[in-house]
This record gives structure tokens, sequence and C-alpha cells, in this order.
């Protein structure tokens, strides 16, 4: 008679056993249900976005990859535009079409970024001069070259003036990053996101979970752009290769400062600072970086444009016409071979 209630408590545990295994894999099969719909919405979506925005110039080998560079204008010499991170082509709205009523002007993507495709790493400063220096021979895009980095654009242009001195006629640097700005803020060095975070980032951007507003995005498109440039600049900071190509030079970063550290002054050749009085330019920190800046040239200025953000240089439209101003008095100064303003315009 006792054999009964065992018989009866091992069944119960079977069954429990049972529903308990059919329970976890039910949820087992749910998120993973989710995780390829999230993951197939991403790919659709980001399909639709490259059908919608289409590159607006040229896409070209650069050994295995492309990057997209985007030429205006005409004349002599040529101004090459290096955006601030993560930003693009599309950035530079307002700026390109003023410089192309002087002269020819080319706006280019680095690797990862906006159109181009995502390049081998490291994406380390130095590497993306080469990459531009490749870019523009590809291209056929003859120099002598006004170069003009915003932001982390700035150690791009700066390691293509030490690496290529002979085909660089002058810069601008619209608060281009100066390597010591970091350790000056007690920051450690990076893009500035959480390192555990951005390590996740691209997987959890594949399965859909930034686009479809889940976790928010680290970068969003600067509502002063024109109404199609935020469009595309979105359609990219929703896309995985936004977070890829964070992460990648997030990782890359520390190597990209000591490199330009090292980069060569710019001799003679007419240099000009742009701040903003809302930007990096109102910090005291880093007011004797930004004199560093300028004294590596004789031939030099800063303008401090009024009520400007870091970003608004170039994305505001009044300030970008400032800006342009700017950049305008460094291609005069090339092309008639005169020092540069002692009043920045």
């Amino acid at each position: 008679m006792n054999d009964h209630p065992t018989t009866n408590s091992r069944g119960q545990k079977r069954g429990c056993r049972f529903w308990l295994l059919t329970g976890l894999l039910g949820v087992v099969l749910t998120v993973a249900a989710l995780l390829l719909a999230g993951a197939v919405y991403q790919a659709l979506t980001t399909r639709a976005d490259a059908r919608h925005y289409p590159a607006p110039g040229e896409m070209v080998d650069v050994g295995g990859y492309k990057l997209h560079v985007y030429c205006t204008g005409s004349g002599s010499p040529t101004v090459i535009l290096d955006a601030l991170f993560p930003g693009t082509v599309s950035n530079w709205a307002w700026v390109q079409p003023e410089i192309a009523q002087t002269t020819r002007v080319c706006a280019y993507d680095r690797a990862g970024l906006g159109w181009s495709d995502s390049g081998p790493e490291p994406y380390d400063a130095r590497k993306q001069a080469q990459e531009l220096h490749v870019l523009l021979t590809k291209a056929h895009i003859s120099g002598p070259f006004i170069l003009v980095g915003h932001s982390l654009g700035g150690l791009t242009v700066r390691m293509f003036a030490d690496q290529y001195p002979d085909e660089v006629a002058g810069m601008v640097l619209i608060e281009g990053t100066n390597p010591d700005t970091w350790n000056r803020l007690g920051l450690p060095e990076g893009v500035g996101a959480d390192r555990n975070q951005l390590a996740i980032a691209p997987f959890l951007a594949k399965i859909g979970l930034f686009r479809l507003g889940l976790i928010p995005l680290p970068y969003a498109a600067d509502p002063d752009l024109p109404r199609q440039q935020q469009l595309e600049l979105q359609a990219f900071f929703d896309s995985a290769k936004s977070l890829e190509t964070v992460r990648a030079v997030d990782n890359s970063f520390s190597s990209s400062l000591d490199q330009v550290r090292q980069a060569a002054d710019l001799g003679p050749k007419p240099l000009a600072i742009v701040l903003g009085s809302k930007g990096d330019g109102s910090q005291a920190l880093l007011q004797d970086l930004f004199a560093q800046q300028q004294a590596m040239s004789p031939d030099s200025f800063t303008s401090v444009i009024e009520g400007a953000t870091h970003a608004g240089l170039v994305d505001n439209q009044q300030h970008a016409h400032q800006t342009s101003a700017v950049i305008q008095q460094v291609i005069e100064a090339v092309r008639t071979g005169q020092p540069l303003p002692l009043t920045p315009p």
C-alpha cells in the first residue's frame, strides 16, 4: 500500500519538471523570435535608408573598401572638409555651398562614417590621413589643399599635413581637437562612452533596439541642419555600422592623440583657428591649448564666433556663414601669397 504515494510523488515531480522545461523552452523561443524579428527589422530599414538616401558623391576604392567623397565648385586651391565625430558629409550642408562659389571643395566621410565603408582597424589618425591621401589620389583630386578639420577631424588634417606637407597650402581648425584636451579636463581619453556599453552596442543595434527606441541612441542629427541632411545623418546614426565605428575609434583614440602630439607644425602656411563662444572655445582650461594650435604657424589668427556652439560652428546656418568667411580668408591668402589679415572676419 506504500507503493502508490511514492509513484504519485515521482509522477508529480516528472510533471513539474516537464512543465518547467516547457515553460523555459517557450521563453527561449519567444526571446529568439523577438531577436530575429528585431534583426530583420533592422536589416530591412537599413536597406530602405540606403535607397532613400543615396550617396551624393563618389565612392572610391582605397584598397578593398570604398570611401565617399563629394566635390563641388571649381578652381584652386582645393578645400578638403573633414567633419566632427561621428559626423559625415551631411554636416557641411551650409559651409560647402558657400565655399563652392569660390573654389573647388570636397567633403568626405572617414572610414565607417556616413556612406564610407568600414575599413580595417585601427581607426587612428595616421591611418585615416593615409586613407585620405589614397582617396584624393585615386579620385584625381589635385592640390594644393586647404585642409579644414572640425573637432576630431582636426586630428586627421594635422596628420595629413605632417605626412604630406608639400601638398598642403593652408589649414583651418574649427575647434580642432588638441591631443592634451582630455588630460587638461581630467577625463579619460576616448569618445566619452562607457567601454563596456560600447562592446555590446553594435549587437544591440543589429537587433534593432536603438532603432526601435528601446535604448536611446548616443547621437542625434542636429536640428539646425537642413531637413534633408538631418534625415541622412539620422539614417547613419540608426545603422549598426555607426556603433561599430564609434567602438573602433574609441579603441584607437589614445594612439591617435599620441600620433598628433608628434606631428610637425605647419610652418609659414596660413592657419586659422575658429572657436565658438559657447563651445570648447569658452572653456578657460583650454585657452592655452588653442593658443598652442595657433602657434603652429606665424601666419595665423583666431576667430571667435559669438553665440556658436561646438557643433553649431558648422551646423547652424548663421554661424556656418561666419565660419565660411574664415575659410575664404585662408583661400585668399593662399591665392595671393599675402599674409592673413590681422583682424579676422
